[in-house]
């Protein structure tokens, strides 16, 4: 089943989504997602995705994107830690002991620059209509999951936070936006990293711009608790 702010209640969230608020941090009540998008067990993280195109896909869904500070708060817990598990970065217990691949930038551009990736709920229906966009984009595609080392989601579950949201480093780098707002035409914030390389929950990456797309990029979405109280 898709993602829906309409889905059976978890305390003030849907039961797709975690509540990232925790005792003594009443200042920040917020729902995360429990998985990367498309936020469904088992399904693929999305990637490809540009700081814009995270905004509309989660608009669309009754959500937003998620602040970077929210992102922060239901990785770190009420403890603060450096990853969702501890202060000490264990490899492989998230996705992110993978070898690293060279990739081909060339390829990579010729993923169509105007397609929207918003109407579609998993990552094969993406790449299916982005390979019906002609040799080039077929073979964007074609790279991009050659590339691709993210697990389906929940593959690894001891990779979860206190508040109970998974793959929160490792797997995808996601698309976050900077609470600061940023500067115009940089107002995101990549967290997390991906599946050949982790960084912990306070590490920031600011330096991609709101176009940005890259085959390891995904993101996750975020809704008000307070909407649904």
């Amino acid at each position: 089943m898709d993602a829906s702010p309409d889905a059976a209640p978890n305390g003030p969230c849907p039961d797709d989504m975690v509540l990232a608020s925790l005792e003594g941090a009443g200042e920040l009540r917020v729902c995360v997602d429990r998985f990367e998008a498309p936020n469904r067990e088992g399904a693929l993280p999305f990637v490809m995705f540009t700081l814009n195109e995270s905004i509309a896909w989660c608009e669309q869904r009754g959500k937003r994107l998620c602040y970077d500070d929210e992102w922060e708060r239901a990785c770190a817990g009420s403890a603060g830690y450096r990853y969702p598990y501890g202060n000490t970065r264990e490899p492989g217990r998230c996705n992110d002991d993978k070898r690293w691949l060279t990739y081909n930038q060339a390829l990579l551009n010729g993923w169509p620059f105007t397609f929207d990736a918003s109407p579609f709920d998993s990552l094969e229906a993406v790449l299916s209509e982005v390979r019906s966009r002609g040799s080039a984009a077929s073979a964007a595609a074609d790279h991009v999951m050659a590339l691709y080392q993210a697990e389906p989601a929940g593959e690894y579950p001891g990779c979860v936070s206190e508040p109970g949201v998974r793959d929160l480093v490792g797997s995808v780098e996601e698309w976050t936006l900077r609470r600061s707002g940023g500067t115009p035409g940089f107002r995101g914030n990549l967290k997390g990293r991906y599946w050949a390389e982790t960084r912990s929950c306070q590490d920031d990456i600011t330096s991609h711009g709101d176009g940005f797309r890259f085959y390891e990029i995904g993101f996750r979405c975020c809704q008000d608790a307070a909407a649904r109280e």
